[in-house]
Formats: structure tokens, C-alpha cells, sequence
């Protein structure tokens, strides 16, 4: 079986904040990064539109939930607006030498600033099964979380714009 990609908080150039945080429910990890130092523009077509995600001074919170298996990342662009909320389900999350990180398990999921859903690499997931990349129990995880974060996010769009605002409001007036 090969080794999923893990994907360390830490890994975009920018200035770099980590916190733990807890707020209502959630408790775990929250890093802010103000992107520095970007060579070139990162334009990505999620299933619907072409998006700048990753540019000179854009911000974006990496949020590492405790126990959980997603990842999310809020981009916003270098005028504080929100470009996307993108969820990573991975087949874990943890630390590892004080760094946040998840093990990608090829789903995903990004909510657009207006509430729309999009389901992104669901073929890959389907291929990491076929070729035995992932065992039949994170397939059905990667399904199992999926849901789970249609429920809690998809479908309490408000509470994740305020979960936002709060995150967002703890971090943009630190110094890095």
C-alpha cells in the first residue's frame, strides 16, 4: 500500500502563526499565513470556475480540528475577502514536531463565499481503492467525513462565515 501524501501546515512561504484554539465545539489547531514571496499567481478550476487561490498577500487559516479527519483551509484574497472554504479529508490529522499536518485521502470538498458545494476528486479516491492505495475502511471514511462536514458546514452555512469572522478577527491584527 503507498503512503498517502502528508501535508504539513508549515509548507506555504509567508509570514506564519500557529494557535490553539478553542471555540463552541471545536478544539485543535489554527494557523494563519500571510503569503510572501509568491512566484507566480496559483489559478485552480474547481469543477465550476477558475480561482486565483494563491497570490502575493493573500491570507489563509489552516484549521486542524482534534480528532478529526479534514483539514480545512479558508483562502482569502489580498483584500481580506473569502476566495473559498477547501476541506482536505485525510485519514488522520496530528502534530508532529509542534507542526500541524494531515495524511490526504484524495477527497474533497469546497463550499463557494455564496454556500454552493463542490465535490472535488472523487475519480482519485475511486483509483487509490482500485489500485490498493487505500484500504475499503478509508474509502468509506473519506465517504463517512464527507457527510459529516455536508451536515456541520454545508449546512449551517452562518455558523461557518461566524466561525470564520472569529478566526479571522483573533489573527489579523497579530505580528508575525
Amino acid at each position: 500500500m503507498k503512503n498517502m501524501k502528508r501535508r504539513y501546515a508549515n509548507e506555504v512561504k509567508g509570514d506564519y502563526l500557529q494557535e490553539r484554539i478553542e471555540y463552541n465545539d471545536f478544539k485543535g489547531y489554527v494557523c494563519f499565513i500571510k503569503l510572501k514571496n509568491v512566484e507566480k499567481p496559483l489559478i485552480v478550476y474547481n469543477g465550476k470556475e477558475y480561482n486565483c487561490i494563491k497570490d502575493e498577500n493573500y491570507e489563509w487559516l489552516e484549521i486542524y480540528p482534534d480528532n478529526e479527519k479534514y483539514a480545512l483551509t479558508i483562502m482569502f484574497d489580498n483584500n481580506q475577502n473569502i476566495i473559498e472554504w477547501y476541506f482536505d479529508i485525510s485519514q488522520k490529522t496530528g502534530i508532529e514536531n509542534g507542526i500541524p499536518f494531515e495524511d490526504d485521502l484524495y477527497l474533497d470538498m469546497i463550499i463557494t463565499p455564496k454556500g454552493e458545494e463542490i465535490i472535488l476528486d472523487e475519480d482519485e479516491l475511486i483509483e487509490a481503492l482500485n489500485n490498493g492505495d487505500i484500504t475499503k475502511e478509508d474509502f468509506d471514511s473519506a465517504y463517512q467525513t464527507l457527510n459529516y462536514l455536508e451536515n456541520k458546514y454545508v449546512n449551517n452555512f452562518e455558523e461557518l462565515k461566524n466561525f470564520t469572522n472569529y478566526l479571522y478577527n483573533k489573527f489579523k491584527n497579530k505580528s508575525v
